[in-house]
């Protein structure tokens, strides 16, 4: 027998591995890792990097124009302007840039084995209703700050420090409010539009859900309190991915925009000096969250579980109905 015949008749080994790109897929796109790192670290450039340049360069301004808090009164008025309003401007900035950045990021990860994973989801409003979705989650959002702060009142009314028919109305107040909506809409489009959108169809709705409400636990500073505003922070990523996913961004951006403006601006607390009202000398109880914000009380931990449950009752009916059904049969068998 041949050489040739005898090395045909041998068993052959296995065939070899085809070799996988590390960072794309088979499709030719990114992997889903790679596109959460890219997402992250571009999130953390311009939150953080944009922020310290920006920070840099306007006090080197100042240093220039050798103006500082002592003799802020002797500088031109643009310059003082301009120094009064400067981290309301680094902050409107980084949010328009983070706003645009997000564009680009949700291109990106419609691109590979997912291509029509958005297909039919919204970003702005999930059912069709436009910008009438602000109005029902942003009456919400203010509701439940308003809520709050009643249960603040009623022990001690005495803790509002202005009459109500004397409501103390700044210039400040629309400028800074349009400042806090840039940033909410910022990260609501970051957390939401990309990571949520974008890891939904690849791992699942429980793990988008908990990447995206870690990046905003991130974003909005949840370990830079106690342990009830930590828990508040994650309760209100919830909330807010639960109406993004019914609603879409309208709806997550309103509810806690309004949140935000009823706690900070109508209400006062964190001693606001262009708040509508200040509520002052809560005391720093576990219920109120004192004068830190009702974030660090227990009451908007309530009323956040509440609005989880309602937005998630149909989840809820149909769990809680299989579990009772699951007793009723263990019951009859026994």
């Amino acid at each position: 027998m041949s050489k040739s015949k005898r090395a045909a008749r041998q068993p052959q080994g296995p065939a070899p591995r085809e070799k996988r790109p590390l960072f794309l897929n088979t499709e030719g796109g990114l992997r889903t890792g790679w596109l959460l790192a890219v997402s992250l670290l571009c999130c953390a450039a311009v939150a953080l990097g944009v922020r310290l340049a920006l920070a840099a360069g306007c006090s080197a301004l100042f240093r220039a124009w050798n103006v500082n808090a002592e003799n802020a009164w002797r500088a031109p008025g643009w310059a003082r302007v301009f120094y009064a309003w400067q981290g309301s401007t680094v902050s409107a900035a980084v949010s328009v840039l983070l706003l645009a950045a997000c564009l680009p990021l949700r291109r990106l990860w419609k691109n590979g084995a997912h291509k029509g994973a958005f297909d039919g989801k919204r970003l702005w409003d999930r059912d069709g209703a436009g910008i009438k979705g602000l109005l029902w989650p942003g009456c919400a959002g203010l509701l439940t700050a308003i809520v709050v702060g009643l249960l603040c009142l009623l022990p001690d009314s005495s803790r509002l420090s202005w009459p109500i028919a004397r409501p103390n109305l700044t210039p400040e107040l629309p400028v800074l409010a349009a400042v806090s909506l840039l940033g909410v809409l910022a990260e609501e489009c970051f957390t939401k539009g990309v990571l949520y959108d974008g890891l939904s169809p690849r791992w699942g709705r429980v793990w988008a859900t908990a990447c995206a409400c870690a990046a905003f636990f991130a974003l909005d500073g949840g370990l830079g309190g106690n342990a009830v505003s930590t828990i508040n922070v994650a309760l209100l990523g919830l909330v807010g991915c639960a109406l993004y996913e019914r609603f879409g961004l309208w709806a997550a951006a309103g509810f806690r925009w309004f949140w935000g403006i009823g706690c900070a601006f109508l209400l006062g607390f964190g001693g606001s000096d262009a708040s509508v009202y200040r509520l002052y000398w809560v005391s720093e109880t576990l219920l109120t969250g004192g004068d830190s914000g009702p974030i660090y009380g227990l009451w908007a931990t309530a009323l956040m579980l509440l609005w989880l449950a309602l937005l998630n009752r149909n989840w809820l009916k149909e769990h809680i109905g299989k579990a009772m059904r699951a007793g009723t049969a263990r019951k009859r068998n026994g």
